[in-house]
């Protein structure tokens, strides 16, 4: 079905809006029209380019609701560096040591977001907590995808506090595309 430009520019803020890593040549591919009249489109609709998107998705995404985390650098399908500074509300009771579900979940949204994943099994999790974290500790997460096959990835996480590593682990994602 061909889009009149009124539906296609309702379709592509739609889709950007869920979407935000959506490169032009996708959005083209959807859309079922050349790459220059998206670029045409992103700029009667004021979307920014691609870079540009990542960036401020980063931004946002780290800085709304309960979130701690800020993502500091995501190259998608390759690496992604976020940090987590802990607070009282991470830590086991009467005591001055951060859960370990806390830092898991850090290294696990790592995982998802150098995939692009909005929804993903979490198929084999390989994790070493090799350290406590205490309050007041600043976790940088490093992730690194090392293999991507059939919608499945491979994504390495260390997390470091003071440049030692308090975690490591090997996730094994499978990307759930809605049906």
């Amino acid at each position: 079905m061909i889009m009149t430009k009124q539906q296609r520019h309702a379709y592509i803020m739609s889709i950007i809006s869920e979407n935000p890593f959506l490169k032009d040549d996708e959005l083209s591919k959807q859309c079922k029209v050349s790459i220059s009249t998206i670029r045409n489109d992103r700029a009667e609709l004021g979307i920014a380019e691609y870079r540009e998107r990542i960036k401020s998705a980063a931004e946002n995404e780290f800085h709304h609701g309960e979130s701690k985390e800020e993502l500091l650098d995501l190259k998608l399908y390759e690496t992604g560096i976020s940090v987590l500074k802990t607070d009282a509300s991470m830590l086991f009771k009467s005591t001055n040591i951060v859960k370990s579900q806390c830092i898991y979940a850090l290294a696990e949204n790592l995982a998802l977001n150098v995939i692009n994943a909005n929804a993903a099994l979490v198929k084999v999790a390989n994790v070493k907590y090799t350290a406590q974290v205490h309050l007041g500790d600043k976790l940088v997460a490093k992730s690194t995808v090392k293999r991507e096959k059939n919608n499945e990835y491979i994504v390495h996480v260390i997390i470091n506090v003071d440049m030692s590593e308090v975690f490591r682990g090997k996730f094994n994602l499978e990307v759930v595309t809605e049906v």
